[in-house]
This record gives C-alpha cells, structure tokens and sequence, in this order.
C-alpha cells in the first residue's frame, strides 16, 4: 500500500518545537504517514517485537525502563481505543511516534546512551497529549 505523509508543520497542540530539537521534528514529521484502521491495528506487535529486541540486545547503558514505558504507553493507547474511533491525524501521529520508537539512531543511539529513549518517550507524550489521551503519559525524569 502506498502511503503519504501528512503535514504536521502548524498542528494546533503538539509541542514539538519545546519537545525536540530541529533534527529531531524533522524526522518525526516524515514517519507521520496515512495509516489505516487496519494498518493501525498490527502496530502493537510491532512494539512488542521492538520491545523484545531492545531486552535481548540491551548494553550498559540501555535505559530498558524507559523502553518498556514507551511501550506500555503505546500499547495501552491502541488496546484501549478502537482503530477506528481514531481520526485520520490521530492515526498518522500514532503511527508516528510508533515508527519513532522503532529508530535506533535517532538523537540519541537508544541502546547505546542513559538518555538515549528520551526522545522517543517526549515524542510519545507529545502524540499522547495531541490526542488527547494523557492517561498513558509517561513520567520523564
């Protein structure tokens, strides 16, 4: 299927620019891509593979309790809803920050850095608070 990306520039309500830096929007702008009900609806075994991933290849420095909050964040956000009681938008900026989270050179190198997940769980947050759903925030040190 092909799949356009949608145009984040002037969305009312999601703090990118306080949340990341310019690299960083940038390159979650790009993976905010039309997604479908369905499409939206395979995206928690994607996370829980990701999340498996990062267990089994985790180094020093891997910040796994940051992991596996995205992750319950995530998951709880697409168990908790029905693919299609989300908008249009909605499911391109879940999608988004789902695909964010599956980067591992992101900002920072996610298993590689303490810090390096935070980006990621900023992007969530941000989604999270767009969408209204700040029930699955996630609580940043």
């Amino acid at each position: 299927m092909f799949h356009t990306r949608v145009v984040l520039d002037d969305t009312p309500g999601l703090d990118l620019e306080e949340l990341l830096n310019p690299e960083e929007q940038q390159r979650f702008r790009k993976l905010c891509l039309d997604t479908s009900p369905e499409e939206l609806t395979q995206l928690p075994d994607v996370v829980e593979l990701h999340l498996d991933q990062i267990r089994e290849n985790q180094g020093a420095n891997t910040d796994v309790e940051t992991a596996e909050a995205i992750g319950k964040a995530l998951l709880g956000l697409l168990a908790g809803t029905p693919a299609v009681d989300f908008t249009t938008e909605e499911r391109s900026l879940i999608r988004g920050a789902v695909e964010y989270f599956l980067l591992a050179d992101d900002a920072a190198g996610d298993l590689d850095e303490v810090l390096g997940l935070d980006d990621d769980a900023r992007v969530v947050n941000s989604v999270l608070q767009r969408i209204g759903r700040t029930d699955h925030l996630i609580e940043l040190n």
